[in-house]
């Protein structure tokens, strides 16, 4: 019951999620103390996991208006308390807990990423035990309003074929403290990466679904830049795809006060987002046709501007939960299956890779070989002695 399991918990515990209850909550503390210190899941991570060889197998209650508490998965998943589960550990027990919740018979929802690596990944996506099992990962920025309203425009055409695009994800400052508290983040063990599969992961999700996987990266990354971690805290890669198209993306947990702005260029028109609002330039031509045909050396189409309303805004969180609740009840797809997972997790591992290396990657990934190499980063490494220290927390600062 760690910071966004308790923002999950306290959701579905308010009735934010028609047709879903909180059913019962796990952590290997007790449910006293993970209700009553909002700061024990930063200075102490067990608070935010569960151990499937706990020997405990009696669920508690700290009262009885509160759903009961399980020290142990296992024991959970054996109670018959609930349909459901949503995974909020740490990164480096989603793939035991997941198969674990799936080979249960239940239905999952992990939160994000869905796991360290497009290996790991995989094995989740592929882990239903029976028709009608529901396996979806947290990935809410899909219902941010101005990435769906980007999502609308590049599906009606609004700019034509695109060109190039240009994303710097660099808006996702944390200070030391972040990781002096903890002890998986940061570390090979704990999350198998840093930037890329904890913070940038949500822009990477949105960059595959609206542009798909380029066909190759190159990528070049400071480990530890900023940081006392041992992972990536900086990374600048070129993404090329098979129709041409070219990307660059430049992200950074070290700088401040950062920002997140996406370009996106295209034969007729163009869209940026400057993460508050949204334009489009649309030309009166395209520009290969002005390109071709104009006989003014210095002249360009022109063009009309105009600022895009984003789509209403949503609790994201809470409309992934009752996306997931709606299809277990038969009331249509997932909107975040666990397979939409993969792309940006293959996208995180590529740009690693591409950095290991020091030189170009192509996709598909090559899964084994990456997973190689992070597990020989993960055996040369260990999680770190967290520091007890007084931390404050306010988990809407943390949504960028």
């Amino acid at each position: 019951l760690g910071n966004i399991g308790r923002q999950h918990a306290n959701l579905l515990a308010g009735g934010g999620v028609p047709g879903a209850v909180l059913a019962a909550v796990c952590s290997r503390t007790g449910a006293d103390a993970a209700s009553s210190n909002p700061s024990a899941a930063s200075k102490n991570p067990s608070a935010a996991s569960s151990n499937p060889s706990a020997a405990s197998e009696n669920p508690s209650a700290a009262s009885n208006k509160e759903p009961p508490h399980f020290t142990s998965l296992e024991a959970l998943l054996k109670s018959g308390k609930a349909d459901a589960v949503l995974v909020a550990t740490p990164t480096m027990e989603h793939l035991q807990m997941g198969l674990a919740v799936c080979q249960a018979g239940l239905h999952l929802l992990m939160e994000k990423p869905l796991a360290m690596s497009l290996s790991q990944a995989r094995q989740i996506a592929q882990a239903r035990r029976q028709p009608g099992q529901q396996v979806a990962v947290m990935l809410n920025q899909r219902f941010h309003p101005a990435y769906a309203r980007i999502k609308q425009a590049l599906e009606a055409g609004s700019l034509g074929r695109l060109q190039r695009f240009g994303w710097t994800m660099t808006a996702w400052y944390r200070p030391n403290i972040y990781y002096q508290v903890s002890a998986w983040r940061g570390t090979w063990p704990g999350e198998g990466g840093g930037l890329l599969i904890n913070q940038c992961i949500h822009n990477l999700d949105i960059l595959a679904w609206l542009l798909g996987l380029p066909r190759r990266v190159f990528a070049i990354a400071g480990f530890g830049k900023y940081h006392q971690i041992e992972v990536e805290d900086e990374v600048t890669a070129t993404l090329v795809y098979e129709d041409g198209l070219t990307g660059t993306v430049t992200a950074s947990c070290g700088e401040a006060p950062g920002m997140n702005q996406l370009d996106l260029v295209g034969d007729k028109g163009s869209l940026r987002y400057d993460g508050e609002r949204l334009w489009l330039w649309t030309a009166d031509q395209s520009v290969a046709e002005h390109c071709a045909g104009t006989r003014e050396m210095f002249g360009m189409p022109g063009f009309a501007c105009e600022e895009l309303a984003p789509l209403r805004e949503v609790n994201q969180h809470q409309e992934v939960l009752r996306n997931f609740v709606g299809a277990i009840a038969g009331g249509g797809p997932l909107a975040t299956p666990a397979e939409a997972g993969l792309a940006s997790i293959e996208l995180a591992n590529a740009m690693l890779m591409s950095a290991w290396q020091g030189g170009p990657v192509d996709l598909p990934l090559p899964a084994d070989a990456f997973e190689a190499a992070l597990q020989g980063r993960i055996a040369a490494s260990s999680l770190r002695q967290p520091q007890d220290l007084a931390v404050q927390i306010e988990m809407e600062k943390s949504y960028r």
